[in-house]
């Protein structure tokens, strides 16, 4: 098991380092759209992990590799791409597409096998997509 993620939480504003991947997965949970609506976990220089969100009970999911070489993707849903909402993170009205915006009790099993594993794997009902930074 991973147990050495650093986070970072817009509830606490510092960042936590020798953080558990349950702690992790606890405050991905928490997040409720107002007060709680940012974690950053690392692990390393490996990989990152941002979930952020959570009004409405969606939230935006991105995972990031940094080796061998740097890639993004965001966790989507099978809906049009030209449809757009609205996510609350660290105060600000955000737009993503509304394929981009996951039902939180969909994003925290897939979050757990990530932060256990550090490995995006192939998500059930959900896909991975990259994006061009």
């Amino acid at each position: 098991m991973l147990n050495d993620w650093r986070m970072y939480t817009d509830e606490t504003g510092t960042e936590q380092n020798h953080t558990a991947w349950h702690e992790v997965l606890k405050a991905i949970a928490q997040l409720d759209g107002t007060t709680r609506t940012l974690v950053h976990a690392a692990y390393g220089d490996h990989v990152d992990l941002v979930v952020a969100g959570g009004n409405q009970g969606l939230v935006l999911v991105q995972w990031k590799e940094h080796e061998p070489v740097e890639r993004h993707y965001v966790l989507a849903q099978d809906k049009p791409a030209a449809v757009m909402t609205t996510l609350t993170i660290e105060g600000s009205e955000v737009a993503f597409p509304a394929a981009w915006c996951v039902p939180l009790e969909q994003a925290i099993p897939v979050c757990g096998d990530i932060l256990r594993t550090c490995e995006k794997g192939e998500p059930n009902g959900l896909t991975w997509q990259p994006v061009e930074m």
